[in-house]
C-alpha cells in the first residue's frame, strides 16, 4: 500500500463523535503497517477520566493482539484528515514496543510528500537520561 493509499484509509475512518460531555472518539485516524506486511487501523478515544488513548495506540493494540510488534509506517490523521506526527506518549509507546521501531515512518505532510523516522520525532530516549542526561 502507498502512503497515498494509507492516507486515504485513514481519512475513510474519521467519523468525529461527541457522546454527552463525557466521552468523544473518531477525531484522530492512524494506520500503521507492520513489520508482517500487514496494516492495522484505530481512532482516537478521549474520555473525560483521562483513561481514553490515540489513534496510534489504538492500532498498535490491534497489532500485538496480532503477534507482531514492529511498525514500518504510520500515516495518522487529524479530524480535518490533514496527516500529524504523533503525541510523545505514543512516540514512546512505539519505541517500547521494538528498539527496531526506531526506524518506523511517520507521514508528516502530503504536498509533497515529507516522512520522518520515529528515531528522529524522538532522539533522546528516556533511558539515555538515567545515565547521566544529556
Amino acid at each position: 500500500m502507498t502512503y497515498e493509499e494509507m492516507l486515504a484509509r485513514a481519512r475513510s475512518l474519521l467519523r468525529p463523535t461527541e457522546r454527552g460531555k463525557f466521552l468523544s472518539y473518531g477525531f484522530v485516524a492512524a494506520v500503521l503497517e507492520g513489520g508482517n506486511g500487514k496494516y492495522y487501523e484505530g481512532v482516537n478515544i478521549d474520555l473525560a477520566c483521562g483513561l481514553g488513548f490515540c489513534a496510534e495506540r489504538n492500532a498498535a493494540s490491534s497489532m500485538v493482539t496480532d503477534g507482531e510488534v514492529r511498525v514500518r509506517r504510520v500515516v495518522c490523521v487529524d479530524a480535518q484528515g490533514r496527516p500529524m506526527p504523533p503525541c510523545g506518549s505514543c512516540r514512546e509507546f512505539l519505541l517500547q514496543l521494538s528498539p527496531e521501531n526506531a526506524r518506523a515512518e511517520f507521514l508528516l505532510g502530503e504536498a509533497p510528500l515529507r516522512t520522518e523516522k520515529l528515531a528522529r520525532l524522538l532522539p533522546y530516549p528516556w533511558q539515555e537520561g538515567r545515565e547521566g542526561g544529556l
